[in-house]
């Protein structure tokens, strides 16, 4: 599942860029997982899971330009915000912001009882700092987190405030590239598609058609149950008499009729164990070419029918094929 991959890959990127600030660590150990996660994978991939159908690029682009880019900027956001409010005490020093502070009297505490019952201080006393605090709202969520937003009582050491004036101004900054290159891009797309056309299709012409490649590299959507607990190979749903066996994707080594490939796959095919009138065989019997006046004298048909009308060239080179 290759959504599930992706949405792996962002829950560590996203756990890293949040808690990397206050535990550094949390990037070796990021890195880590996403190490053993992609040899995982990549095990898995070559030695145990089935053939997926080709997605191509466009969901690996798709989260490399927002998903992993957006998790990068709510990174350096988070953190800026961690440096600003940080020490999280709410209190704010009486001598920095010159304040006068009522201090206790008292030089020292003995037999302190604490609130879960444990008393402390009998043998050494308990010295109180002679430094006074105050509360103060250290819950400020202006953007950018930047010291001038303090107000009146300032909590922030010099150095605290000089990493906090940097990382702010760095949020505002990637904020405005990521808006410039990610959204600019797409509105300047937008207006000018409405006065001409933007679509550039990608690759090439191979100049082969889809019957040209029927069993190596075109299959058909044909209905069918995968995975059924039991069974090894998939169970149809359909009428597959009128397409070319080529178009199944998988054949079963244990049931393969030279004459008749059609009949190879009748005992996977479900519509067997169903007896209707308007079955044109049954199991394991000659495929007979139908008419479109024979198929209406039988009515319609309870189960789908897939067919596949390949050109005439392609008709001609198998006939000469048979021949």
């Amino acid at each position: 599942n290759l959504a599930e991959r992706f949405t792996d890959f962002t829950k560590v990127l996203l756990l890293c860029t949040f808690f990397g600030t206050f535990y550094p660590l949390m990037y070796f150990l990021g890195a880590g997982i996403l190490f053993f996660q992609y040899w995982m994978d990549k095990f898995l991939l070559l030695r145990s899971w089935q053939r997926a159908p080709y997605f191509g690029a466009r969901t690996s682009r798709f989260s490399r330009i927002y998903f992993n880019s957006l998790a990068l900027m709510l990174g350096v956001i988070s953190s800026a915000y961690a440096y600003f409010k940080s020490s999280f005490t709410m209190l704010c020093s009486c001598d920095a912001n010159n304040k006068e502070c009522i201090l206790p009297d008292t030089q020292a505490f003995t037999n302190v009882e604490l609130n879960d019952g444990t008393i402390i201080g009998t043998t050494t006393p308990i010295v109180p700092s002679r430094e006074g605090f105050y509360f103060c709202n250290q819950d400020i969520h202006e953007f950018p987190p930047l010291p001038i937003v303090q107000g009146p009582d300032k909590w922030m050491t010099d150095s605290q405030e000089m990493l906090s004036n940097i990382y702010g101004m760095t949020c505002l900054v990637m904020l405005i590239i990521y808006c410039v290159l990610i959204f600019g891009k797409q509105t300047v797309k937008a207006v000018v598609s409405l006065m001409k056309g933007v679509y550039k299709p990608s690759g090439c012409n191979q100049n082969k058609d889809f019957s040209c490649g029927i069993g190596v590299v075109s299959f058909g959507y044909v209905p069918q149950l995968m995975e059924v607990p039991g069974f090894h190979f998939p169970l149809l749903i359909c009428d597959i008499d009128a397409i070319d066996v080529g178009l199944m994707g998988w054949k079963d080594p244990n049931r393969r009729d030279e004459v008749d490939p059609h009949r190879s796959y009748d005992n996977h095919n479900l519509i067997f164990d169903v007896p209707h009138e308007t079955l044109q065989r049954s199991r394991n019997e000659a495929v007979i070419k139908r008419t479109k006046s024979d198929a209406e004298k039988k009515g319609r048909p309870i189960f789908s029918v897939v067919k596949h009308y390949p050109p005439e060239w392609a008709l001609r080179a198998r006939e000469n094929q048979q021949s």
